[in-house]
């Protein structure tokens, strides 16, 4: 698989069988990892072989959403299941989540999405970050996630629809096959000193900051049924 690219897989199936990972779709996508901190840095080398937190990523799409499988691996859980499950949560990046960030072929504008190990969640609108970020933009996610604490993993599912994705960008076209969209994927874990900043695609930044456009790698959308 070519450096900093997820192939989505084209399927046909519903969200209950897509957030299984029992689904067929999750047995022959490939799979891409969470494995570098933000700064390109291995947690391996720093941390050693029993490093916990590797996370794995999938992705497959429907002609009405694309849809993300995370694999997280954990020592503990940092949460809080005092907050809400039922609207986004601000400042969900202070604990454990998955994040999504997402930019359509021909759009300047991109958008997170990102997803606690309990289903809470936060989606935004960032046209420039930390300066012009709609909080009200509703992404309309579907998402479900559990947990295995004997085997010490997390899975998340997240369905991402199109149509709220490309409206703000003014486009109504849904994505083909061949198409490219840009992508990064992040992971933050653990607390304190421990807390570990992850990136799919490094943004090499002096301190931890997902909000690099430019690092984004792409999210191919692809036929192989």
């Amino acid at each position: 698989m070519p450096e900093n690219t997820l192939f989505s897989h084209r399927t046909d199936a519903s969200d209950k069988q897509l957030f299984s990972a029992d689904h067929p779709i999750w047995k022959q996508a490939e799979i891409v990892d969470i494995e570098r901190y933000w700064n390109g840095k291995s947690p391996i080398k720093n941390k050693g072989s029993e490093w916990k937190n590797l996370t794995e990523i999938q992705s497959a799409w429907t002609e009405e959403a694309v849809y993300f499988r995370f694999r997280c691996w954990f020592d503990e859980l940092n949460v809080n299941p005092e907050w809400s499950k039922e609207e986004p949560v601000q400042g969900l990046w202070e604990k454990d989540v998955v994040e999504v960030f997402i930019r359509p072929d021909s759009c300047d504008d991109y958008f997170e999405i990102e997803l606690s190990p309990l289903g809470q969640y936060l989606d935004a609108h960032i046209r420039k970050p930390r300066i012009e970020v709609n909080w009200s933009w509703n992404s309309r996610l579907r998402r479900a996630v559990s947990i295995n604490s004997s085997k010490r993993t997390w899975h998340a599912f997240l369905a991402l629809p199109f149509e709220p994705i490309l409206g703000p960008c003014g486009s109504k076209r849904f994505p083909i096959v061949g198409d490219a969209w840009r992508i990064n994927l992040f992971r933050t874990a653990g607390e304190g000193e421990n807390r570990d900043y992850l990136a799919w695609s490094p943004t090499f930044t002096p301190r931890p900051d997902f909000h690099v456009p430019s690092a984004f790698g792409n999210l191919i959308f692809l036929d192989d049924r």
